[in-house]
């Protein structure tokens, strides 16, 4: 499981599952973790040699600042039109303002 191979290379399992995952790796060391994660491997039989050639060209996640345009336009259809209340609700609540506005 995640979790030996996590105690092995010295990371947290939260860690092991962003690099499986996402291919976040660690900001402090990454080269670091890549190594003991190698050399893991090769104590586990496995052959690292083409080990992380497959994610090197992989795209990259996007950042939280970019925004996608097809998401955008469908939050626009999502918005709800300004509902207000009725004279008889308000005074049954005693609100004399627009508590949403």
């Amino acid at each position: 499981p995640q979790a030996v191979v996590a105690r092995a290379v010295d990371v947290s399992e939260a860690t092991l599952a962003q690099i499986v995952n996402h291919n976040a790796w660690p900001r402090t060391s990454p080269g670091e973790v890549r190594r003991r994660l190698a050399s893991w491997l090769e104590s586990q039989g496995i052959d690292t040699t083409k080990s992380f050639d497959a994610v090197q060209g992989a795209a990259t996640p996007r950042t939280a600042g970019t925004t996608d345009k097809t998401s955008l336009s469908e939050e626009e259809n999502m918005l709800l039109k300004k509902q207000v209340l009725f004279p008889a609700t308000k005074k049954a609540f005693g609100l004399f303002r627009d508590p949403f506005a």
